[in-house]
């Protein structure tokens, strides 16, 4: 479901909004998402989904990392580098509509 067609379907099911503002609800939501996941250590829970984190790991590069690094880069070579995690933590009853909907597509085959 993209950016459209979920507006479409909030749309539907409240037809008191109007599309161009669920659209704006939207933007400002995606705002505020993007603002809190920029900063250190924090998530965004979405209700009944689960819950966005953004992890950062620092750590020292060596053997071959560390050479490729000074063959691209000379002596200002990084000895640290950063690793960005974004994972998604389902809750559980995000799971079990998974499972459900996965073994209601097997019964179908």
């Amino acid at each position: 479901m993209n950016h459209r067609q979920t507006i479409r379907e909030i749309s539907k099911r409240l037809p008191r909004l109007k599309r161009r503002d669920i659209a704006e609800v939207l933007e400002v939501m995606t705002e505020l998402w993007l603002d809190e996941l920029a900063q250190p250590g924090q998530t965004v829970t979405v209700a009944d989904l689960g819950k966005l984190v953004v992890e950062v790991q620092n750590f020292h590069s060596g053997g071959t990392v560390q050479q490729r690094l000074q063959q691209k880069y000379g002596s200002r070579a990084p000895r640290t580098l950063k690793r960005i995690y974004v994972r998604f933590r389902p809750t559980a009853k995000f799971r079990e509509a998974i499972q459900a909907a996965s073994i209601e597509e097997g019964l179908a085959e």
